[in-house]
Parts: structure tokens; C-alpha cells; sequence
């Protein structure tokens, strides 16, 4: 038996009530800024407990890491979101 959906004029009467009347969400940070060392989470969290060499390890979790900042960077730079070097950080 399918469950019966709340029907959308009570959906945002909720989220009214919820939020309040007037509410705009934020908006949205359209520069993305690379990190400049990827492998700062990996050492933040220590060794690895189920290695058997903790250093080979986390070398290779760093290599993830460095490969994902930099997919995430040609990403953002083929969709006009990468930050200049002359922006602040907020």
C-alpha cells in the first residue's frame, strides 16, 4: 500500500510555519576555491587501524584525495565557478 503524499499547498504552509513567512534563502557562493593541500583530512584522522602499513596507506588515500580536488577544479573551471586569485576568503 503506497503512502498518501501531503498535498503541496499543506507542504509549504509547513515550511511558512517552519521557516517563517518571509523567508529567502541565502544566496548561494558561486566561487569555489581549491584546497591547497588535499591531504590534510587523511593526516587530520591518523593512521589508518586496518593497515598493515600505515604510511603506504595513507599515501594512497592522499592520492585519492589530491585526484578529487583536482576533478572537482577542472569542474569548477569549465563552469565559470572557480575563484581568482584576488578574491578573499570569507
Amino acid at each position: 500500500m503506497s503512502k498518501r503524499r501531503r498535498p503541496a499547498a499543506t507542504r509549504r504552509l509547513a515550511e511558512q510555519r517552519f521557516w517563517g513567512a518571509n523567508y529567502e534563502p541565502a544566496a548561494p557562493n558561486t566561487s569555489i576555491r581549491p584546497s591547497p593541500d588535499p591531504g590534510v583530512l587523511v593526516r587530520s584522522l591518523g593512521a589508518p587501524p586496518l593497515a598493515i602499513d600505515g604510511n603506504l596507506a595513507v599515501r594512497h588515500l592522499t592520492a585519492v584525495y589530491e585526484e578529487a580536488v583536482r576533478a572537482a577544479t577542472a569542474l569548477a573551471a569549465a563552469n565559470g565557478l572557480l575563484a581568482g586569485p584576488d578574491e578573499d576568503e570569507d
